[in-house]
């Protein structure tokens, strides 16, 4: 490009013009400083209002999980107290896991009095405290509604930490006031997220009640502090308007002018407050105007010089004029100078790259009406480059982008000219663009696995929901759509025992597996944890959705390798399909929810439709629950023995222990109910405890020949200190290591293959021995086998059942006593209950068996006579 500057005429007329000429591009120059830094400051203006308002969305966000979180939790433990049996405490409601969060600093219940009931925090019980100075009771006590009420920090009188209470009432059973459930919530848990967030030396955080008391701080600026009340500030005042706004404010306590945004927490009396320093958002414009004013000076100086020489001679004249054309040839901006009669005498070599014009367009530029019809010799200018530029003369003073063919984002700044023309810059603002894109993007996706997060779910919920009214206005039929809840088995395991980065990986698997089984009509979102949700936009039959949910189940339950482990995991779903089983989002979102729990309550791994019955269900396992936690509390649990025999000599070789509840009121529970229930709560850790020991503590008592086996949870064989529960029982019941058999499932391989068999080796060193119960239902038992040197290996019922049907089973179990024989390991068939079924297996050559032929389970105090019966052996007959 070469800058078109006019010729110097000799006579002094002409040099006079070229004298005003330079001095029009001196203005020129300092109009482009000057334009550059009022526009720079707008920009960086507008970018701190999306960044502080996209940031009060990611807070806001946070805030209502969290409250949503615990308002679950507040809701839960009210229905508990509302629907107890007077036998259950108050302490063991507090207690229960369904309130317990990482988030609640503190569980409590308040009678109508004023009186601490319950804590699960401190000491046990808990003391009796009066609260009823307390503002949260007060509010209770006053108000009828049923609302809940979110105080200001205060420091808990049981566990001696800032907290911000969160409570609602609760009533008696003639609906009188009964007191207050509250869960504290650590006020740092809302702003410890966003101090690692890169916000800039200067930006403070807060979150507000509608009182103007702070709930919460952080960020890298000193802002509100936690308790402070903000009465009479300009910040109260904005909130009072009742409106997102941004607005600047001077800080009193520096003098500092802030950018600050407050928006309003949905369906609670909050704000949220982002606030950033007016000095730091415009220090690039500072930086940026230092830059081009050095520039200008450099460029005016040599402008004057270039003058200077003009008067005195021509040639010096123009050498200076082409220094000032290489100066502007490479700025980082483009420069494009339109006269009032339309022609281009300056346009940089910048400008040409960003609008990607011909270097015979730059070197002579035509004048703009003969744009259109410009040829160079290599032929005429792109479509493209024809319509920018027209587009750019015909455009009115002012900012503007735009998008260049090669996807690069351009700002032009135009200012018009005393003279009727007007000059143009042009900014490739493509990163600063992208990183606005970044921010929004942040406020409606999960940042771990891409999906939508649970912001965005929601949206795409209420625009389905609120599609239903605008339907039957118009006569037409509400067209069905469909929310689906998945939550991943086992996960809280693997994460525990593996650790957060497997657990990390192992949900960005599972969601792009999940991901990759939708068509175009569903999309996944990731809620938090391990919870999953599916939108499915037209449902076209409910056979399409149970297909969906078991392509999705089958895709899940398919092993992943992690990090050098293979990992099993799979799904749950709970099915809602609108408008039939809620009208808006909220009541979809509770029914996908209870069918969910439906599922997990009958073993996991499958999906269920929701159904109105659901609700009582609920109430149901709750009741299970409570009185099952009540039962093993109270040592209400009994333990019954099933012999084992050796099928050779038909004499009792040890016993099964088997744990059952006898219900006061229901009667026996049967195992598999409250079992399932016991590994959902974690219920099964002290049940499991006290099974081991108290079947420790009978056996000891029986002849040194009997032994005794106990079944292992998966989840208790995941425990850290389980070898130490062993040991521990057998130093304390005295019995001898060797008989002692624990039995475990194929399913304790499930996760983690290293993990598994380091606590295998740790208890045999115990000396006790090893079994794997159930053994041919899983994926992949000989390896198992080939892996570790069991003790006993227990063929299942299911193989048992049809042996004297001479089927395949028979050849199943000759291989298993033959492969048991040669790796020195003892066989045991269960469910034995014909003769027939007898002879086959001990004509295979089996060990021992258990099974109903011998005896059902029975009593501790049936076993002396048990053993009696059986200890010279008995025949069999058929």
């Amino acid at each position: 490009m070469n800058l078109q500057i006019l010729e110097l005429p000799r006579l002094i007329a002409e040099r006079r013009s070229s004298a005003i000429f330079g001095l029009v591009i001196i203005a020129m120059v300092w109009a482009g400083v000057a334009v550059k830094y009022f526009g720079d400051v707008r920009g960086d203006q507008r970018e701190a209002h999306r960044d502080v308002h996209n940031f009060a969305l990611v807070f806001e966000e946070n805030v209502l999980r969290s409250i949503g979180e615990i308002d679950k939790a507040l809701l839960y433990l009210r229905r508990s107290i509302e629907t107890r049996k007077n036998s259950v405490s108050f302490s063991a409601i507090a207690n229960t896991t369904d309130v317990l969060s990482d988030i609640i600093v503190q569980v409590a219940i308040i009678d109508d009095k004023g009186f601490m009931r319950a804590s699960n925090s401190g000491p046990q019980p808990a003391p009796a405290l009066d609260l009823s100075d307390r503002e949260h009771f007060k509010f209770h006590l006053n108000n009828v509604a049923d609302q809940l009420f979110i105080s200001k920090p205060v420091v808990g009188r049981v566990s001696g930490k800032w907290s911000v209470q969160f409570t609602r009432r609760f009533v008696n059973s003639d609906q009188t006031f009964g007191g207050v459930v509250v869960a504290s919530l650590n006020p740092d848990h809302l702003t410890k997220f966003y101090n690692n967030i890169n916000f800039g030396s200067a930006a403070a955080i807060a979150l507000i009640g509608s009182d103007g008391v702070v709930r919460s701080s952080g960020g890298s600026a000193v802002g509100y502090a936690l308790g402070d009340d903000l009465s009479g500030t300009e910040l109260l005042d904005q909130m009072r308007a009742g409106v997102e706004t941004t607005f600047e404010s001077i800080d009193p306590a520096n003098n500092e002018t802030r950018f600050i945004t407050v928006r309003k927490v949905k369906g609670y009396p909050l704000w949220v407050s982002v606030s950033l320093s007016k000095s730091q958002i415009l220090e690039s414009s500072r930086n940026a105007l230092k830059l081009n004013s050095l520039l200008g000076t450099v460029l005016t100086l040599l402008v004057l010089i270039a003058l200077e020489q003009l008067l005195r001679i021509d040639a010096k004249a123009r050498q200076k004029a082409n220094q000032l054309d290489l100066t502007l040839e490479y700025m980082n901006q483009g420069i494009m100078l339109v006269t009032y009669d339309q022609q281009i005498p300056i346009i940089n070599r910048r400008c040409g790259e960003l609008l990607d014009l011909p270097v015979e367009f730059m070197q002579n530029p035509p004048r703009v009406d003969q744009l259109a019809e410009y040829e160079t010799p290599t032929g005429r200018l792109t479509a493209a480059s024809v319509q920018i530029l027209a587009d750019l003369v015909a455009g009115e003073p002012g900012v503007s982008e735009r998008t260049m063919p090669d996807g690069s984002i351009i700002e032009i700044r135009r200012e018009s000219l005393p003279d009727g023309g007007f000059v143009q810059t042009f900014t490739d603002v493509t990163k600063r663009s992208r990183a606005e894109a970044d921010a929004v993007r942040l406020s409606s996706e999960d940042s771990l696995t891409g999906l939508p997060n649970r912001r965005m779910f929601r949206s795409m919920l209420d625009q389905m929901s609120r599609r239903q009214p605008s339907a039957v206005d118009n006569g037409q039929p509400p067209a069905e759509f469909a929310v689906l809840f998945l939550d991943l088995d086992r996960f809280k395991a693997i994460n525990d025992t593996l650790g957060h980065q497997t657990g990390d990986l192992l949900l960005q698997e599972m969601a792009r597996r999940l991901k990759s089984t939708l068509g175009t009509n569903e999309v996944l979102a990731r809620l938090g944890g391990d919870e999953f949700a599916v939108v499915v936009a037209t449902v076209e039959s409910r056979p399409a959705l149970e297909a969906l949910a078991n392509n999705m189940i089958e895709a899940a339950q398919k092993p992943f390798e992690i990090g050098g482990h293979r990992i099993r995991s799979g799904i749950s779903i709970g099915i809602a399909i609108g408008p039939c089983d809620g009208v808006n989002c909220d009541d979809l979102l509770i029914a996908a929810d209870l069918a969910l729990y439906a599922v997990k309550a009958q073993g996991r791994g499958s999906y269920k439709f929701y159904h109105a019955a659901m609700n009582r269900e609920l109430r149901q396992r709750r009741r299970l629950e409570i009185d099952l936690r009540e039962a093993i509390e109270q040592n209400e649990m009994e333990l019954y023995y099933q012999p084992i025999l050796n099928l050779r000599s038909n004499i009792i070789t040890g016993f099964e222990a088997l744990a059952r509840w006898r219900h006061p009121v229901n009667g026996m529970i049967p195992p598999a109910t409250f079992i399932a229930v016991a590994e959902d709560t974690g219920l099964i850790q002290p049940l499991g405890e006290w099974a081991l020991r108290e079947a420790c503590r009978c056996a000891a008592h029986w002849p040194n020949n009997l032994k005794i086996a106990v079944n292992l949870s998966p989840i208790q064989f995941a425990a850290s200190n389980l070898s130490e529960v062993v040991r521990h029982a057998l130093a304390e019941t005295g019995l001898q290591p060797h008989r002692l058999e624990l039995e475990i499932t194929e399913g304790v391989f499930m996760t983690n293959n290293e993990s598994t068999l380091s606590t295998l080796r740790q208890l045999k060193q115990l000396g006790v021995r090893i079994s794997l119960d159930d053994f041919g239902t899983g994926y992949s038992s000989l390896s198992y086998l080939r892996s570790f040197p069991f003790d006993k290996i227990k063929i299942d019922r299911s193989f048992v059942s049809d042996l004297a049907e001479g089927t395949e089973h028979v050849v199943i179990v000759q291989a298993v006593v033959s492969i048991a024989r040669a790796l020195g390991m003892t066989t045991l068939a269960e469910g034995i209950e014909t003769v027939g079924q007898y002879e086959f297996l001990a004509a295979l050559d089996c060990d021992e068996g258990q099974g109903y032929l011998f005896s059902p389970p029975v009593p501790i105090a049936k076993v002396p006579e048990m053993i009696a019966k059986w200890s010279l052996g008995r025949k069999f007959v058929a």
